[in-house]
């Protein structure tokens, strides 16, 4: 009887803990999507006040492996977590949706400095930083399709591929 009552407040339990856990994750996927944003909007800011010279670039630089870095962390988090359930999400969408801009943002800022970064003798090495984000841009993305229902990854896509087509085009500038 004693066993009886401890399994069943044993597996309640872990109902429990189970639902604090998957709360838990979302809510980390979430905080991790709005970290990255900050970091890649201070590396457009970066960018933008990118004027020439090889001094400037080393903040450039140090910007753009920071929100690479921050990606980074932010998929594996999301590796790390059971697929997400349609409320997740939605909410994850939200947080992809409100990044998504913020780093169309920058890769068009860096396509727009590339002149000045190759000036400076730097366009090889700009254009490595850059490959290095869409790289990490490329596993996320694999990533989300594994872990977010079918019909809010569709939703991701499109804004996906535009900026894959933003890193393309700026990859053309370095290129050139």
């Amino acid at each position: 009887m004693r066993w009886t009552k401890f399994n069943t407040l044993l597996a309640g339990t872990f109902c429990v803990v189970s639902v604090v856990l998957g709360a838990t994750n979302i809510e980390q996927n979430v905080s991790d999507m709005r970290k990255l944003t900050d970091k890649v909007e201070l590396a457009k800011r970066s960018l933008d006040n990118y004027n020439g010279g090889i001094p400037a670039a080393l903040g450039v630089a140090r910007s753009l492996t920071i929100a690479q870095t921050s990606a980074k962390s932010t998929r594996k988090n999301l590796a790390d977590r059971e697929p997400m359930d349609a409320e997740e999400g939605d909410r994850f969408l939200q947080s992809y949706e409100e990044m998504a801009p913020v780093l169309l943002g920058a890769i068009h800022s860096a396509k727009n400095k590339a002149p000045l970064f190759k000036k400076a003798g730097l366009g090889p090495e700009a254009r490595t930083y850059l490959d290095n984000l869409h790289v990490e841009k490329r596993r996320f993305e694999e990533e989300g399709q594994k872990q977010l229902p079918p019909s809010i990854f569709s939703q991701v896509k499109p804004s996906s591929d535009r900026i894959s087509e933003a890193f393309d085009e700026a990859d053309r500038e370095f290129d050139s």
